[in-house]
């Protein structure tokens, strides 16, 4: 604003403008919620031309902690002000491969004029990794760098690591579909609960946890299927023999492998919807532990930060800026993203390569842009207000959707190289997933022998628009690659 505006002009006001920002520290990750009340409050405050007078301050300060509760993240207003309709409408077919490059742990840099725009674009892709936006970003502006920097935080102890925390099951993927029938042989485990509690969850591991051990006292995969073998037993033989729970029998192990069999058998080729979706928290692996362990996210960035990302310890980032400085900087990114006209620069050719969609990739992100902007529709003459509040083709199912597609993906991944269902997914891109540190900290998890529920396995492996070619999918090819 204008300094010849200011009522009360300070003597450290110099020049013609004056240039000051109304700053909220949070504990709970309500951005548009919290940007909502600060945009009337910031504009009230700054036409009173007295920044002494910070009366209002101070009540908005006692609003903010009356009304920010942990409740609200359980709830839409986690999302206000984060629409994924408008990253479709930008980056179109496109929205998928920055989803499966977020995934990857890479460097990747968002540019734009406006940091408004620029931070919601962010942060709204991050909303589509199941809970990361409410429970995972504890550390993502923050790590023990290798040099010391005025800008960053100095750690006073060492973070734990994931092998002092996690089961190692090792990376080996062909042995990951035996652990599942053989955790079903175990004796009983009445410990569990008391081995999964948490002293306290105040960083992303902790909260992690949280969401990783939750697990219903009344939910029992195990014994129950040793009572529906018993029942099963006793009911074809009047003569036959009730089975210990804890003393497990051939013929027991058999009737379980049976089931199991029946059970995939009974698993149609592409996934169900309704069972991604509805899966626990805790029995998904859920929320991902992307945003650590050096890989940050800022969703804005200002330059005094640059040194930051060329330490040694940061080993990838997501990051939002203005300045055109940082593009300039390639050697210090793997992907260049514009605001302005939604184009996808990946730097690296191998890299570009390994994101390349699929058939039914494309399949997928085609029903995603079509729901959008074709079925659900933009308004041609101006008038949005009724634009997008059906379920399809809406926010909330828009992120249903990308949930659905990183579950499948999850699932899949703990199969065998050389499936089909991996090649759905581009293999090259699976294999590169797997070796990043959050993969590998949610597959301990999943494998872990401590599980008592089969978890991710109620889902079939496949991608979610699985099927044979089509005309329609040749056309989606040519036409995303007269774009590229």
């Amino acid at each position: 604003m204008d300094s010849d505006k200011l009522v009360n002009k300070p003597d450290d006001v110099t020049r013609s403008t004056v240039q000051k920002s109304v700053c909220v520290l949070s504990r709970y990750p309500l951005f548009g919620h919290i940007q909502v009340k600060m945009q009337l409050i910031t504009a009230a405050y700054f036409r009173e031309g007295d920044f002494n007078q910070v009366s209002i301050l101070e009540e908005a300060f006692h609003n903010l902690n009356a009304c920010l509760v942990p409740e609200l993240l359980n709830t839409p207003e986690a999302f206000v002000g984060l629409s994924p309709r408008e990253l479709v409408f930008l980056f179109r077919h496109q929205i998928l491969i920055l989803f499966k490059l977020l995934l990857l742990e890479r460097k990747i840099l968002f540019r734009g004029a406006s940091v408004g725009p620029l931070c919601s674009a962010l942060l709204t892709l991050v909303s589509l990794l199941p809970l990361t936006l409410e429970y995972g970003l504890n550390q993502s502006a923050s790590t023990k760098t290798a040099k010391t920097l005025s800008i960053v935080p100095q750690f006073s102890h060492d973070e734990k690591s994931d092998e002092d925390t996690k089961p190692d099951v090792g990376n080996n993927r062909q042995s990951h579909e035996n652990i599942f029938t053989s955790r079903q042989n175990r004796k009983g485990v009445s410990n569990t609960q008391e081995k999964y509690q948490l002293e306290d969850n105040t960083d992303l591991v902790n909260t992690t946890k949280v969401y990783y051990r939750r697990l219903e006292n009344d939910v029992d995969f195990r014994r129950r299927k040793e009572v529906s073998n018993e029942t099963k037993n006793t009911g074809n033989s009047s003569g036959a023999k009730s089975l210990s729970p804890t003393t497990p029998t051939s013929d027991t192990a058999t009737s379980i492998i049976d089931e199991e069999l029946e059970i995939g058998e009974k698993c149609i080729e592409v996934p169900d919807f309704l069972t991604a979706v509805q899966m626990k928290p805790a029995e998904a692996g859920l929320p991902l532990c992307l945003f650590r362990k050096g890989y940050l996210c800022h969703p804005y960035l200002s330059l005094h930060y640059l040194d930051l990302l060329t330490d040694s310890n940061v080993k990838g980032f997501l990051i939002g800026t203005t300045n055109i400085l940082f593009k300039q900087k390639k050697d210090l990114v793997d992907v260049i993203v514009e605001m302005q006209d939604g184009s996808i620069d990946i730097l690296d050719l191998n890299l570009k390569r390994q994101v390349t969609l699929t058939t039914p990739d494309l399949r997928f992100a085609e029903n995603i842009v079509k729901q959008v902007t074709v079925e659900s529709g933009r308004r041609t003459d101006g008038d949005n207000f009724l634009d997008g509040i059906g379920w399809e083709g809406g926010d909330e199912w828009i992120r249903s959707q990308f949930k659905y597609y990183l579950m499948c993906m999850m699932r899949t991944s703990l199969t065998e190289d050389g499936t089909r269902q991996r090649d759905s997914f581009n293999p090259a891109y699976l294999n590169l997933w797997q070796e990043t540190n959050h993969w590998k900290t949610w597959s301990n998890y999943v494998n872990s022998e401590e599980r008592d529920t089969p978890g991710i396995y109620n889902l079939c492996p496949g991608h979610p628009c699985d099927g044979g070619m089509s005309v329609s999918d040749m056309k989606i090819r040519f036409a995303q690659c007269s774009l590229s």
